[in-house]
């Protein structure tokens, strides 16, 4: 698999990474609804249709672990291995061969590129014993957060009501975008990431879109 190191423009990621925050319309969706055990899958997947927009059929889901979001077609949602502690977001219209260039795109490009067959966004909960901060837990979980692997400073933000902080990060497989926040009362933390091959691929602005519907139900 082919990985391209980020380029120094990446710093569009630190500066607006979150600035597309929008207001919930729907919040009152999930109220109500009685959260399952992290490791006892619910057998019924709270899923709603809520809209329409040019990118498809916006949907609401809520998770078992503790969080919910709204995400739209043509990305199909994973819960496979939710009762493991992770959801999976992948575009259902990529094949199993790459599309596009094998060229990256510029980062700060407003022109979405191509997608690759491995790009995807994952939630993934980790238990958080200690209470350690978000940049506490990065530190001290560097296979998990790929702390390490930063290819710039991390910057803290508050994110869904919580202190968090977010960073680009490279592999020896993949490179990633990823946002790291403790639940509400401490005791778990909330890894969200996109995984791509090329620093242009276009899952990393659907990634900056999903995070801003997100929000923390624990």
């Amino acid at each position: 698999m082919r990985v391209s190191k980020l380029s120094p423009l990446q710093a569009f990621f630190y500066s607006g990474f979150l600035s597309c925050a929008m207001p919930l319309a729907f919040a009152s969706v999930t109220a109500g609804i009685a959260q399952a055990a992290p490791d006892q899958p619910s057998k019924d997947v709270q899923m709603y249709a809520v809209g329409q927009a040019s990118g498809g059929t916006l949907k609401t889901y809520q998770s078992q672990l503790g969080f919910w979001f709204d995400f739209r077609e043509p990305y199909a949602l994973d819960t496979s291995q939710e009762g493991k502690g992770t959801v999976v977001l992948r575009n259902g219209s990529i094949s199993t061969e790459a599309i596009g260039s094998d060229e990256p795109a510029p980062v700060d490009s407003n022109v979405e590129a191509q997608h690759s067959p491995g790009d995807k966004i994952t939630v993934t909960r980790f238990d958080n014993p200690q209470r350690l901060s978000a940049r506490q837990w990065a530190e001290q979980n560097k296979t998990q957060s790929f702390f390490d692997g930063r290819q710039s400073d991390y910057r803290s933000y508050s994110f869904a009501g919580q202190p968090a902080v977010s960073y680009s990060w490279c592999g020896t497989g993949n490179c990633g975008d990823s946002v790291i926040v403790p639940s509400r009362d401490g005791r778990s933390v909330f890894v969200l990431s996109a995984l791509y091959e090329y620093p242009g691929n276009a899952v990393r602005w659907d990634f900056k879109q999903m995070i801003g519907r997100f929000r923390l139900t624990q």
